[in-house]
């Protein structure tokens, strides 16, 4: 059994994890992340909205998001179709791409919308957050956590060996 101590232990490399991490490591907290799933086959979201390049510009990571993302000028027409490759029920512009919203989006934000796939996105952000001194766990699951009288936390993670 391995003991570590930590200031912040993050559960999950999802978006919000992984970007968790690389903000407190960015800014010199201790960190160590725990994650039973890497980059796991399943659906995944994929748009990235404009709050969010921003905090990715503040974290000095957002060009190399968008290298791996879809632009927004490319991005716009949602689809609704039968199946996959069925017919075209419906299209709309979406996105802020449209005439009628493209200036709402423009003076919201410096930054704009952008179509990244989820696992592109982690994989930046883990990268990132483990470069700058954060302490990455995987195939590792959390299982409990206890506070004793002092209010110090003890968590219970176990390692998933690789079959």
């Amino acid at each position: 059994m391995a003991i570590f101590d930590t200031d912040v232990l993050v559960v999950g490399t999802g978006p919000g994890g992984a970007a968790a991490a690389l903000a407190l490591a960015t800014y010199g907290v201790d960190v160590r992340v725990v994650t039973k799933w890497w980059l796991a086959n399943s659906p995944r979201s994929h748009i990235t909205n404009q709050r969010a390049l921003e905090v990715l510009r503040d974290l000095g990571v957002e060009a190399e998001v968008a290298e791996v993302g879809t632009p927004w000028d490319l991005m716009g027409d949602t689809l609704f179709t039968t199946s996959l490759a069925g017919n075209e029920v419906a299209r709309m512009r979406t996105w802020g791409t449209g005439e009628n919203r493209i200036g709402d989006y423009l003076q919201g934000s410096p930054c704009p919308l952008l179509d990244v796939q989820q696992p592109e996105l982690e994989a930046v952000l883990v990268k990132n957050a483990a470069a700058r001194g954060a302490g990455i766990c995987f195939n590792t699951e959390y299982l409990s956590h206890t506070q004793d009288d002092d209010c110090d936390p003890t968590t219970e993670v176990r390692h998933i060996s690789a079959s």
